[in-house]
């Protein structure tokens, strides 16, 4: 791993700079991933592009001056946080958005540091605090009024929101994978080989759903969408995030994907023409009130005076 500064305590003003790449590319890319899998079957859109991103991140793991040989002893390893945070997380998450808008999929999909949270209850051992039950039993009521409006509706089924769920599952389990081994690679590289990797079993499940389309039949939104997850969500946003991860606490860098699920909402209102309901902008405040409670740091404990000689 390569040496780096010391996290910083605080948001500073440099940091605004990834964080804001963070919430207008990934924020973005909601109702842009929803025109591409509109085009184009879902597997097919990632096999398209995970790909290419995955070189994108060996290009700018090169340009840090980061190494990215992978020790044989982690192959394992690399494999299960691919197969959890790329094939589980994309595969089910491009069908979901298939059947919901792309705001409703945003809020669904940003409950995963829930998820995280109780997995690292049963495999970390972490303990749940106060505010952290709080912000579970927010985020599940959120989860509760999407997935109860869905069931409600006698023509439609859940299976969307079930997909959705799914992914930020996955998603929640391999971030507590990840952090339990802690593999010794640079970000960089760590991220283009899990992308790689994970791209494998989309590719070869792509055409079991869906024929290979002529690349002259795909549309303009189509094609834009998939240059836009190869350049900007798949290689600028991931160097966004791990330059955040490299110099904040984990807490504070967590907390710069609270802007995400709400500028998604907005974004699917003015790309698709996306009208957002009362349950969604609830539910949008439920899941963000329990992302805050989960992931803002705690006040530091107070220095003990020292005894008076």
């Amino acid at each position: 791993m390569t040496a780096t500064t010391a996290p910083a305590t605080g948001l500073s003003a440099r940091a605004l700079v990834p964080v804001v790449v963070l919430t207008l590319v990934w924020g973005s890319n909601w109702p842009i991933l929803k025109l591409g899998v509109s085009d184009v079957a879902p597997l097919t859109f990632r096999a398209f592009t995970l790909g290419l991103a995955a070189l994108g991140m060996f290009a700018v793991a090169k340009l840090s001056g980061e190494s990215i040989a992978v020790p044989r002893a982690l192959w394992g390893r690399m494999v299960v946080l691919a197969l959890l945070n790329i094939s589980g997380w994309n595969g089910l998450l491009l069908f979901g958005l298939q059947q919901l808008p792309a705001g409703r999929s945003a809020i669904l999909a940003y409950t995963m540091p829930l998820w995280s949270m109780l997995f690292s209850l049963v495999l970390l051992h972490e303990p749940l605090s106060p505010r952290r039950i709080v912000g579970l039993v927010l985020g599940m009521l959120g989860m509760a009024l999407l997935l109860g409006e869905d069931i409600g509706a006698l023509q439609r089924t859940p299976t969307g929101a079930a997909l959705i769920l799914g992914s930020a599952m996955s998603w929640g389990l391999g971030v507590v994978m990840l952090r339990k081994w802690k593999p010794p690679l640079p970000p960089n590289a760590l991220t283009g080989w899990t992308m790689l990797i994970g791209w494998v079993p989309l590719v070869l499940a792509a055409p079991l759903f869906s024929p290979w389309p002529a690349l002259s039949s795909l549309s303009g939104p189509a094609w834009f969408a998939i240059v836009y997850n190869i350049v900007l969500a798949g290689t600028l946003a991931h160097w966004a995030w791990f330059t955040l991860a490299r110099t904040l606490p984990i807490a504070v860098s967590s907390m710069s994907s609270l802007p995400v699920p709400i500028f998604a909402v907005f974004a699917g209102i003015l790309v698709l023409g996306e009208r957002p309901g009362i349950a969604e902008w609830v539910a949008l405040g439920l899941v963000l009130a329990a992302m805050v409670a989960v992931l803002w740091p705690p006040k530091p404990a107070p220095t003990p005076l020292a005894p008076d000689d």
